[in-house]
């Protein structure tokens, strides 16, 4: 499916995030993940629970049920569901059929996210999730901060290109970012395994406007920068700054700001936008500029969310669901991305 080739969707022997951990309570939430419904709750330990969320007899949503002890019970005709998917109840007959069952699948709750695998779950691996800790999520020495969610009415692989290639930022977010050196440079791309990333460098700049309350800091400055997804699903990245060469002590640390954006496919056109930050460095009130993060980066992610939005009508618009497109130098970490995607894609189904 465009942008990637034919026929092909999203891996799904994966970790998605699905949730912040506080959206997930005793009152189930439905929430579409990989084109299948899913229903959250939590049991009375306080553990997530993740279910199909058909019921069997007449497809009532189990998300828009009610949980009963730690089950859910089918809010149509009260058929009663444990945490591992099997049925517990039939109110009106005594006899369970095998087949009246719904799946249960993986979660992990790491820092504020819940995470799922919609995949086999024999195959659901915790080690392949990305380390939180070198992430700066778990480490101590990070403010963070999180809890935004968006719902994007475009296909998911829309907005891993919109990270792919930070070269819209100049001009998409014009009017919340402005237009700074990055604009028209070509990204730096690399790649391994399971990830790629776009790198930018830009050698004693004056500090961007945007960052200098953040880093507390007015003079010359090194800027490292860019983003890496984690495949499939988390990007992470940011600012570096370093004081500038002509700087009384040049090269001296100032800081990290990270953003972190978590892309879940919903169903085929829409999408889960999960997104935090996290902040280190030459500043007394770190939490500040975590919190200047989140009131202020929401507003060029409504750009990017309309972008996208834009693009899905115009793929819908157009006669076989794709467009041709041209790609440019700057497109060099999107093509990576999406072959990384296609390549993943392609070996579950040699499995």
């Amino acid at each position: 499916m465009y942008p990637l080739a034919e026929g092909m969707f999203a891996p799904k022997n994966q970790w998605y995030v699905v949730a912040w951990s506080d959206e997930v309570t005793r009152e189930p939430i439905e929430r579409y993940i990989l084109d299948e419904p899913i229903a959250l709750y939590r049991k009375r330990d306080g553990s997530p629970v993740a279910l199909h969320g058909r019921c069997p007899h007449r497809s009532f949503p189990l998300g828009r049920s009610r949980v009963v002890d730690d089950n859910i019970q089918c809010g149509y005709h009260g058929i009663t569901f444990g945490p591992d998917g099997s049925c517990k109840d039939i109110p009106s007959q005594p006899q369970i059929p095998k087949v009246c069952q719904v799946a249960s699948y993986p979660l992990v709750e790491r820092w504020k996210w819940i995470w799922i695998w919609p995949g086999d779950p024999a195959l659901a691996d915790e080690s392949l999730l990305p380390d939180h800790f070198e992430l700066g999520l778990e480490d101590p020495s990070y403010s963070t901060g999180g809890n935004i969610y968006n719902f994007v009415p475009g296909r998911y692989m829309l907005l891993h290109d919109n990270l792919f290639d930070l070269t819209h930022i100049g001009y998409l977010h014009m009017d919340t970012f402005g237009k700074g050196a990055e604009a028209d440079q070509v990204p730096n791309p690399a790649s391994g395994a399971n990830w790629v990333e776009s790198l930018f460098e830009q050698i004693d700049i004056e500090t961007p406007p945007v960052f200098r309350s953040m880093f507390n800091y007015e003079g010359r400055v090194d800027r490292k920068f860019g983003l890496r997804l984690h495949a499939p699903c988390l990007h992470e990245g940011g600012e570096v700054l370093y004081t500038g060469s002509e700087e009384p002590e040049p090269g001296k640390y100032l800081g990290t700001l990270k953003v972190f954006h978590a892309i879940t496919p919903a169903t085929k056109t829409t999408t889960h936008y999960f997104w935090g930050t996290a902040f280190k460095g030459n500043n007394p009130d770190p939490e500040s500029v975590v919190s200047m993060m989140l009131q202020s980066t929401q507003a060029a992610l409504d750009e990017d969310i309309m972008a996208t939005k834009c693009i899905e009508e115009m793929i819908q618009r157009s006669d076989a669901g794709r467009l041709d497109e041209l790609l440019l130098r700057a497109d060099n970490v999107c093509v990576l991305g999406r072959r990384m995607m296609e390549k993943m894609i392609r070996a579950e189904a040699e499995t």
